[in-house]
C-alpha cells in the first residue's frame, strides 16, 4: 500500500503521512484524543527520519496497541547542523487505546516498505511517499 501526501511544510507533511498510516490501521473517526503517546524520531537526512518517524508511529500502533488521531510536534528541527548532530523531532500522538468493539481494523502493517521512501521539495511545499508491508 502506498501513502502520498502534500503540505506546505515539512511538519505537516510528517504529520499527514503518519496520520495516513494510522488510517490505514484504524478508522480514525472512531478515535478519541483521549491520551497521549510521545515519539521522538533522529535521522541523518530527510528520508532517514521519515523512515524512523513512520517506524516508531508504527510501533506505538502495533506494539503498544495506540490508534492516533492527532499530531502536534514539540521539536522539529529537519536542517543539518554543523558538527553532525542528526535531523529530529519529538511529538506528542494523541489518541487512545485500541478497544475490539468501537475500533475497527483497518488492516495489518507489517512494515516500511524499503523501496518508494520519497521526500521531494515542490514549488509551494513537500510530497512525502512510503509504501507499506501489509
Amino acid at each position: 500500500m502506498e501513502l502520498a501526501v502534500e503540505a506546505r511544510t515539512l511538519p505537516d507533511a510528517f504529520a499527514r503521512i503518519a496520520l495516513s498510516l494510522f488510517a490505514a490501521a484504524v478508522d480514525p473517526a472512531s478515535v478519541d484524543e483521549a491520551e497521549v503517546r510521545e515519539v521522538r524520531a533522529h535521522g541523518a537526512g530527510v528520508p532517514a527520519l521519515l523512515r524512523r518517524w513512520l517506524e516508531e508511529c508504527l510501533y506505538v500502533h502495533e506494539v503498544e496497541g495506540f490508534a492516533c488521531r492527532s499530531i502536534e510536534f514539540a521539536v522539529f528541527d529537519a536542517a543539518p547542523i554543523a558538527g553532525g548532530e542528526p535531523l529530529r523531532l519529538h511529538a506528542f500522538l494523541r489518541g487512545e487505546p485500541m478497544e475490539p468493539a468501537r475500533h475497527q481494523v483497518q488492516g495489518l502493517i507489517r512494515g516500511i516498505g524499503s523501496d518508494g521512501l520519497a521526500v521531494e521539495a515542490l514549488p509551494d511545499g513537500f510530497r512525502l511517499r512510503a509504501t507499506l508491508e501489509l
